[in-house]
């Protein structure tokens, strides 16, 4: 249940003539044994809503007279959030003999009244605006609304909107829609609410709420991933620049693609449209490949040795429930990031099951940390929803995981085991997707693949990626003191096969350049092997353009000095990934 409150409206929704019935309290009882925060949110002013709601104290918080007035019943603060209504107007009213009940802030009558009151309230010169609900109307104090005092007492109880839904049934109501993330009313609400609700559950009143809570709300039955409302928009169809959405929430994402396709790129391109959404991002960056959208706005980088700074970082979603923490592992040895990630996926599946954000967690070279012997499915929890897996390895995640993914964003994939794992695992998707085989290998980079596994999504659509707001460099921090798993580190050889060094990062790359021997460097120069591990490993086509260009010219004989020449390459290579580094240090 993506859900950690309910804002529900009093008449109409919880009450039935005037109370709330015993099915309807049994059914909010029931949301705050499962961990719910309620907040109660009606028109009536306050006095008349004690008078008339026994069980208040059950709320977290209270949203009275349109939101004019605040109460959490817990610590016993009422706090008004405009002045009292204008004595005169009161004076006349009852002078006209318009029927009326005034409250803390607001002024209530009836409908039939509304045209006698506009001319009492332009001859007086108040200004009040004028809120309808079903029979009724309400005086209010300019901006004062439902929607502004739900989202005060959202930020009150240190929750996102994003994890709120709002269940009511009349006019007034549309701003207490306005302030929640997620909207539900019964089947006899208003047609204006209809249209913006996400949910309509049957029956009416109180007892149609209780089913609905006790029911699909609790149970989690409710087609989260399918609202028409909660779409994000990740890219388009070429040929006809359509858009090309994918659920922002109750869905698990898989970004699979070779190096160099552009799956990094467009992880970048989703966490940057969650941020615009306002959702909570987590991004656990083993390789330092995120630490250029530390400039954005509420995203926080922090180098991550240890659990407790692991701890320390996610803090900062209690003080902003749409903060974005980027967790960089890149100085961590291999074996030191498995352990750290493994206890820290627990610490995000806690808080996220305790408060909700964040709302997204992105595991880059997920195959890494999520195969046979990787993170249990237990502590992963991928059935909370909100991952996004990065990998071009997707093979070589298990099978539990593989099945939990709803939404596959595939670039460029031509290895052959990469394409037969996606098959086996697409085979149960309805969907009318031409042979992989014939589609991955072929595709551009900046083009991807969109699969869906439930039929309501099947439909099989390429497209190219939104544009970013932020660069992709690649494993910047590794050009310097990184440290690569040793399947992927650079051995330095003599003709002979004798080891000479290895490299782990760019840093370690350069100091062996300087201490082997000439015949060592001739000899992997002549096969190009310098340029082809910085594409492999590094993906940089920059940098392995120029070691190509610099291969070649020794080949042809064009250059004598080929230690100097990597040397003052390599060195220029890490002064720029350095200054880069401390740029966005002090940008974030």
């Amino acid at each position: 249940m993506i859900w950690k409150a309910l804002a529900c409206d009093y008449d109409g929704t919880l009450a039935s003539e005037d109370r709330i019935g015993a099915e309807a309290l049994a059914a909010l009882r029931e949301a705050r044994a499962a961990g719910l925060r309620l907040i109660l949110v009606t028109g009536r002013t306050f006095f008349e809503l004690l008078r008339v709601c026994e069980p208040v104290d059950l709320f977290d918080a209270v949203v009275a007279e349109n939101g004019g007035v605040l109460y959490f019943p817990t610590i016993g603060v009422l706090r008004d959030h405009a002045p009292p209504p204008p004595s005169r107007l009161l004076a006349e009213l009852d002078a006209q003999g318009i029927p009326f009940q005034a409250g803390r802030v607001i002024v209530g009558t009836w409908r039939a009244e509304e045209k006698r009151v506009r001319e009492t309230l332009r001859a007086l010169g108040v200004r009040m605006e004028i809120a309808h609900n079903r029979a009724a109307v309400m005086l209010l104090p300019p901006g004062i609304s439902k929607g502004e005092g739900v989202r005060q007492a959202v930020r009150a109880l240190g929750l996102a909107h994003h994890d709120v839904l709002a269940l009511g049934d009349a006019e007034n109501d549309l701003d207490l829609f306005a302030a929640c993330g997620w909207t539900a009313c019964p089947v006899n609400a208003v047609p204006e609410l209809k249209d913006h609700a996400d949910f309509i559950f049957p029956g009416a009143d109180g007892s149609g709420v209780a089913r609905a809570i006790t029911g699909p709300i609790l149970g989690g039955l409710l087609p989260v991933a399918r609202s028409s409302r909660h779409r994000l928009a990740i890219g388009w169809v070429a040929e006809t620049a359509e858009p090309v959405e994918i659920p922002e929430r109750g869905v698990n994402v898989l970004i699979q693609g070779d190096p160099l396709s552009g799956k990094s790129w467009l992880a970048g391109v989703l966490i940057e449209r969650l941020l615009g959404r306002r959702y909570a991002v987590c991004v656990v960056d083993p390789e330092g490949d995120y630490q250029v959208l530390a400039p954005l706005p509420g995203v926080s980088w922090v180098e991550t040795r240890s659990l407790q700074v692991w701890d320390r970082a996610l803090e900062r979603f209690d003080q902003d429930p749409a903060a974005c923490v980027i967790l960089d592992l890149s100085t961590l040895e291999q074996a030191d990031k498995a352990a750290l990630i493994a206890a820290g996926i627990g610490l995000l599946r806690e808080r996220r099951r305790r408060a909700g954000p964040p709302h997204w967690v992105v595991l880059d070279e997920a195959h890494y940390w999520l195969g046979a012997a990787g993170i249990p499915d237990a502590v992963l929890g991928l059935e909370d929803k909100g991952f996004c897996l990065v990998t071009y390895c997707a093979s070589r995640l298990r099978p539990s995981v593989l099945a939990a993914v709803d939404v596959f964003l595939l670039a460029r994939t031509a290895a052959a085991a990469q394409l037969d794992c996606l098959r086996e695992v697409l085979a149960r998707a309805p969907t009318d997707a031409a042979d992989l085989a014939a589609v991955l290998p072929g595709l551009p980079l900046g083009e991807f693949l969109l699969l869906r596994t439930e039929p309501a999504g099947a439909r099989t659509r390429t497209f190219v990626a939104a544009p970013r707001m932020t660069s992709h460099v690649r494993h910047l921090r590794k050009y310097a003191d990184g440290r690569l798993p040793e399947p992927r580190r650079f051995f330095f050889r003599a003709p002979d096969g004798r080891l000479a060094a290895t490299a782990g990062s760019i840093g370690e790359f350069l100091q062996g350049v300087g201490v082997v021997g000439d015949e060592v460097l001739a000899f992997h120069a002549a096969r190009g092997d310098f340029s082809r591990w910085l594409l492999e490993v590094f993906a940089d086509r920059e940098l392995g353009r120029h070691l190509a260009k610099l291969e070649g010219r020794w080949s042809r004989r064009e250059i004598t000095d080929l230690r100097g020449a990597l040397e003052r390459l390599l060195a220029a290579a890490v002064k720029r990934a350095g200054e880069a580094r401390r740029a966005m240090r002090r940008s974030g």
